[in-house]
């Protein structure tokens, strides 16, 4: 059930419901669909199109259903837990909480205080955070948890190097002041979408390339799945750029359907 249908239900308890103002997620909704075949909910013709309302004489009934699939209609979710308390399941929530995984050499301000990464990623291998802001001259972005641990062997140490609990999205990106924002990543769909989505952020975005990718890739390329559920797809964004990174990386996934994953540049270390 979503926060939609959840809406739907609660202005059908005290008035009607024209159905050009209904979505097409509540006339699939399965528990509605059972309401209309046992006449909790009624349908007439009006005009065009029809009404649905809540059949009086049977309202206890619905109130009944409704206070057991939503025992806290009338919460704010916020995170998981009161997902799980308003809907009965965690997958609901739009998680606020931003979690980063910092390392690098430099003094940064996160969280508008300033922090000595060196001393944090000598003591500790990185510095990790609820991230509400973050200010730094450069900044990595790196994809998976191994590269990330071992980043400043392959990529420049000028960098600050994060790694995000989670895909790369607005949230995040909102939060981030920098100059300048290098993208590594696996060389796959997702790896250049996160590039796009930087680069619309950030302006001076690159895409990091080593110089023997081709042959990495020939060596180690790793064969695309086709399975629907874990199959990579190219984005909009990734299918309309003409720059030339996206297109070089879009030719090896589509012709030869292999992509080369970043732990690959740390074999030989």
């Amino acid at each position: 059930m979503t926060e939609t249908l959840l809406k739907y239900f609660q202005i059908l308890k005290t008035e009607k419901l024209l159905s050009s103002q209904v979505a097409k997620t509540l006339l699939e909704n399965n528990d509605f669909k059972n309401m209309l075949d046992g006449s909790i909910i009624l349908k007439s013709s009006v005009g065009r199109g029809y009404i649905y309302e809540l059949n009086e004489e049977k309202r206890q009934v619905f109130e009944n259903w409704f206070a057991k699939k939503f025992p806290n209609a009338d919460i704010e979710v916020t995170d998981r837990a009161s997902s799980i308390a308003k809907f009965k399941d965690s997958k609901k929530s739009k998680e606020k909480s931003v979690i980063v995984f910092l390392k690098g050499n430099k003094e940064v301000k996160i969280n508008n205080q300033t922090i000595d990464l060196q001393e944090n990623t000598q003591k500790f291998g990185f510095f990790a955070c609820v991230l509400e802001s973050l200010e730094t001259e450069k900044l990595c972005f790196v994809e998976n948890k191994e590269s990330f641990l071992q980043a400043e062997k392959v990529v420049s140490q000028d960098n600050v190097f994060i790694h995000s609990y989670g895909r790369i999205g607005k949230n995040l990106l909102e939060k981030i002041q920098t100059k300048e924002v290098l993208v590594f990543s696996d060389y796959d769909y997702i790896g250049l979408n996160e590039y796009l989505k930087c680069k619309s952020f950030f302006e001076n975005t690159s895409f990091f390339v080593p110089e023997n990718y081709d042959l990495l890739f020939d060596k180690y390329a790793k064969e695309i799945t086709i399975n629907r559920k874990k199959g990579q797809k190219a984005s909009k964004n990734v299918l309309a750029s003409q720059e030339e990174i996206v297109l070089r990386i879009c030719q090896d996934l589509q012709t030869k359907q292999k992509f080369l994953e970043q732990e690959s540049l740390l074999i030989n270390l």
